[in-house]
């Protein structure tokens, strides 16, 4: 019997001195640990990091092709045939058609770059691609062929002189759009958007160039 009383005191004291080491070894650690050659590189504060670079390109490639600026207009466009007195006579032919269409224009984000991105702190400099026009397309709700009007012999109608007058009225359109400044409006607009984009991952400044 007094064997297994030692026995068990034995193992009392070794677990409280296991604690007491425990307990002195965490307070070290707590209070030292960061000026330890080893321990100390685990256990030190590290200053809060961000890495940016390819997150940034990626990011805006995302955004693909950015349509920054949609022009409508409407215009008339008139079509008719040539050729000499007997042509007009047995084929003339004048249509009229008034025609909608929309021109979208923007910046085509894809061909961004690694190199067309710059990283400095808090600031990008990013090399922007050229506006271009994007799209130009009529609205088939609001065409039409307003007037047709054919020669004393003419009994069948040309629908290819309507298309031509369709095509005629894009480029016309399109034309206005570039006029009226439609590309240096897509830049500022593309501008403005990347800036919004950046400020989201964090920076405080963008430049282009």
């Amino acid at each position: 019997m007094g064997r297994k009383g030692g026995g068990l005191g034995t193992t009392l004291v070794l677990a409280l001195v296991i604690v007491v080491l425990g307990v002195a070894l965490g307070v070290g650690l707590a209070r030292f640990g960061s000026s330890l050659p080893i321990v100390g590189p685990l256990l030190g504060e590290k200053p809060p990091r961000t890495t940016t670079g390819p997150v940034v390109v990626e990011g805006i490639e995302e955004l693909d092709h950015l349509a920054t600026v949609r022009w409508t207009e409407s215009v008339p466009v008139t079509r008719e045939t040539g050729g000499d007195i007997l042509e007009r006579l047995f084929s003339g032919e004048k249509v009229i058609v008034i025609a909608t269409g929309k021109v979208e224009a923007g910046v085509d984000l894809g061909d961004i770059e690694m190199d067309d991105v710059a990283v400095d702190g808090d600031s990008v400099t990013i090399d922007l691609p050229e506006p271009e026009i994007l799209s130009v397309s009529l609205d088939e709700g609001r065409t039409r062929v307003y007037d047709r009007d054919f020669s004393p012999l003419n009994v069948r109608p040309d629908d290819n002189l309507v298309e031509m007058a369709r095509l005629r009225a894009v480029q016309k359109i399109e034309d206005a759009a570039r006029e009226n400044k439609i590309l240096e409006t897509a830049e500022r607009s593309a501008e403005d958007s990347i800036r919004a984009f950046a400020a989201t991952l964090g920076f405080d400044e963008v430049r282009f160039r």
